[in-house]
């Protein structure tokens, strides 16, 4: 029990250490640093209570993928860190970036093809997550569901959230454009 203790109290002095880092930093980059700090002693909170599900899902849902897309887009709006010695720092990852998008097009269009989206989405029904929760309870039909059968609408929400990204990207740099 004392163990458990001075864990707690350690992770509380963590959080509330990372919460104050959020506020008070001038540097938008290291808010977001200290942010994830927050959220990932959260985490381990989550992991102290017998929470593991909610745990990964706060690791990997905020932590991961939420505010490393909100890191990204400041890191990208950032005025100060426009250009690195006359050339564009970021040149080759537009080669990447293109590759990757044609591999991910590439993908979706072979699994609309085959029909095993339309195959996974049958089988499960309209229904079918709500039912498949009822009748199992449990997270790995949960799972189940969500990734067989509404796999197309993730990757479209997925599609969309880098979509609002980039606009967001285009539109800062067109007012950053603006003042200079």
């Amino acid at each position: 029990m004392l163990l458990h203790q001075i864990a707690f109290y350690v992770l509380a002095a963590v959080a509330i250490a990372s919460a104050l880092g959020v506020i008070s930093f001038r540097s938008a980059v290291y808010s977001m640093l200290s942010l994830i700090v927050n959220l990932m002693s959260l985490a381990f909170f989550f992991l102290m209570l017998q929470a593991i599900f909610i745990g990964t899902i706060q690791v990997l849902i905020y932590a991961g993928a939420v505010m490393v897309l909100f890191l990204f887009v400041v890191t990208m709006l950032a005025p100060d860190t426009e250009s690195v010695g006359g050339r564009n720092p970021l040149r080759w990852q537009w080669g990447a970036g293109i590759g990757l998008g044609i591999i991910l097009a590439g993908g979706l269009i072979l699994a609309v093809v085959n029909g095993s989206l339309a195959r996974d989405a049958h089988a499960v029904g309209a229904d079918g997550l709500a039912r498949q929760v009822a009748l199992h309870g449990n997270v790995e039909a949960f799972g189940l569901a969500l990734f067989h059968g509404f796999s197309f609408p993730f990757e479209i929400t997925s599609v969309l959230l880098v979509i609002a990204v980039l606009g967001a990207v285009v539109l800062g740099r067109r007012i950053l454009g603006r003042e200079e």
